[in-house]
């Protein structure tokens, strides 16, 4: 049974992170990282799992820090 829990733990866990989160921060961030980069990347490798997405994950990781930041009045002068 403790396997049957700890299965089930980490499919939701990867679930969760993978394809909600992964997708979600590659959509924020593949914007970006286009313009960035003058439309040369990224190159059609959503959920490859390869250095580039991740890559990809991390700016919409950043870019929506900055943007929750600006949202709940964190760079406004005091």
């Amino acid at each position: 049974m403790e396997e049957i829990l700890s299965f089930a733990a980490r499919l939701l866990g990867y679930f969760v992170t993978e394809i909600l989160l992964g997708s979600f921060f590659y959509a924020i961030g593949w914007p970006f990282v286009k313009a960035a980069t003058l439309g040369k990347h990224p190159k059609n490798e959503w959920l490859s799992g390869s250095r580039n997405e991740t890559y990809v994950c991390c700016v919409g990781i950043i870019v929506f820090a900055l943007l929750l930041m600006a949202a709940f009045g964190q760079f406004s002068a005091l």
